[in-house]
């Protein structure tokens, strides 16, 4: 039995912010690392969705292209599972995707479609997640990346277990993106203690 968790990352979109994947992923491994949580992030390439998955809706606001919820998931699946055969490794059973666009969902009989800012779906023993950075965009590079990587963090806290928080932790949900912004870059103690707790009954 593996004394890490094994986490395929998964980049969802065209060039323009594939920096920003790797910057991101980059942080999240070495703040695992530096606060001894035993999850490691393993990169698991580039997923390409076809023109058809990316659907134009009629906002408010304007016109919005989104991903569907749907072809997310499958393709995230499907890479998952192909990643498994590849290493030849049965314990990798969690992928996370982080997308250029937004994720929607067509409600039944309407053309109205939800919206996601993340997702989580349980296929079996399989976990998939999303998080969508199109929300996170700041022009600052730096402000950027760390809206995003705390977004990961926190999407990382609900996997294994942890409940919304209201200390200064990213597992605080925020009002407002100004919000987001003045959260800390980390799990409190409180989160911290629950999550090694929760990771070890998984071994």
């Amino acid at each position: 039995m593996s004394d890490r968790e094994l986490v395929a990352f998964v980049y969802m979109g065209g060039n323009e912010f594939e920096w920003l994947f790797f910057e991101v992923y980059e942080r999240v491994k070495e703040y695992l690392r530096d606060v001894g949580l035993p999850i490691y992030p393993l990169y698991a390439g580039r997923i390409r969705l076809p023109p058809g998955t990316l659907v134009r809706v009629s906002t408010e606001s304007g016109i919005v292209n989104m991903y569907s919820f749907e072809a997310v998931v499958e393709a995230l699946y499907g890479r998952l599972i192909e990643m498994r055969n590849n290493i030849h490794d049965e314990t990798v059973t969690k992928i996370f995707g982080i997308t250029t666009y937004p994720i929607g969902s067509r409600k039944e009989y309407f053309d109205i479609y939800k919206k996601y800012l993340g997702l989580q779906v349980s296929i079996g023993n399989y976990h998939v997640l999303a998080l969508s950075i199109r929300p996170f965009y700041s022009e600052n590079r730096e402000i950027f990346v760390e809206r995003v990587f705390k977004g990961v963090l926190h999407e990382l806290g609900h996997l294994y277990g942890l409940s919304h928080c209201k200390r200064d932790c990213v597992m605080n949900p925020p009002e407002n993106i100004e919000d987001w912004d003045r959260r800390a870059p980390t799990y409190c103690n409180e989160c911290l203690k629950k999550l090694r707790a929760n990771i070890k009954l998984e071994f």
